[in-house]
């Protein structure tokens, strides 16, 4: 299990963030909202590998102390993780706007899986959304189809439920309003998809500050105070019945080969 990170980095009125690791009770959201100097808030969540019910009710919470303080959010890159999340906590993205997030693809003749970068305003304008067609990347058969790794029904469920957080011309307008840096930097988000799922922990934490706060801003460590919940668990992304149905043929085929060595042994052996 990975370590909660955030990282920040302002440039001209944009924050970008880096949020990463596990988002449980040992988070710093809280404490870190007060050193957030940008206007606009671009958060890279491509690193986030589990959030349990203590994370998401600081996420909720931090999300709206930044809407309180006149910050405007947007969320890129969103891990599977976090889309699970949006569709299941109707607040979670509050007023910000979901920009892109990854999708789990997987390829049964290479055995091979990849997460695609979808940009969330080409999907909308559906009543029933689905997965996007992808080639593999890398694949050992070429030209390699890749097949959606989830239910797309449940996975996609937060485009057209929520178009107001998905599709925003707003947004756009802001956007194209920035610096080219900015904008160039916003693009370069955008474009980062071959991240394979075990790359893309801690991708471009380099570029960002390590970012905690305390009431007294002099120290960088200290995490705020805040009542437990009872039983909370952590919330786990959907199984891939798939492969657990391989393990299954492999494990009953190293029982079928112990007995028959067994009976061999028996009957010749003797």
């Amino acid at each position: 299990m990975s370590a909660f990170f955030l990282g920040s980095q302002t440039v001209e009125d944009v924050t970008f963030l880096k949020v990463s690791g596990t988002i449980d009770e040992d988070n710093t959201l809280a404490s870190s909202a007060k050193k957030i100097d940008g206007k606009t808030v671009v958060i890279d969540l491509s690193g986030v590998t589990r959030i349990n019910s203590c994370g998401v009710r600081d996420w909720v919470n931090w999300l709206n102390d930044l809407d309180a303080r006149g910050k405007r959010v947007v969320l890129v890159r969103c891990s599977a993780v976090i889309v699970n999340q949006i569709n299941l906590v109707h607040n979670f993205v509050g007023r910000g706007v979901v920009r892109s997030f990854f999708a789990p693809y997987y390829c049964a003749r290479c055995d091979r899986e990849q997460q695609r970068l979808i940009q969330t305003d080409t999907l909308s304008g559906a009543a029933r959304v689905k997965a996007p067609a992808v080639l593999g990347e890398g694949c050992d058969v070429v030209p390699c189809q890749m097949a959606f790794d989830d239910l797309e029904d449940a996975y996609f469920a937060f485009v057209p439920r929520a178009g107001a957080v998905s599709v925003d011309d707003g947004l756009q307008r802001l956007i194209d309003g920035l610096s080219p840096s900015i904008k160039e930097r916003i693009k370069r988000l955008d474009e980062a998809e071959r991240v394979s799922a075990d790359k893309a922990v801690g991708l471009g934490t380099g570029m960002y500050a390590q970012l905690t706060a305390t009431a007294s801003g002099l120290s960088l460590d200290l995490r705020p105070d805040r009542p437990s919940l009872a039983g909370a668990m952590p919330v786990a992304a959907p199984t891939r019945n798939h492969r657990s149905a391989r393990g299954l043929v492999i494990a009953a085929a190293a029982v079928g080969l112990a007995i028959a060595g067994y009976l061999a042994f028996y009957v010749f052996g003797a």
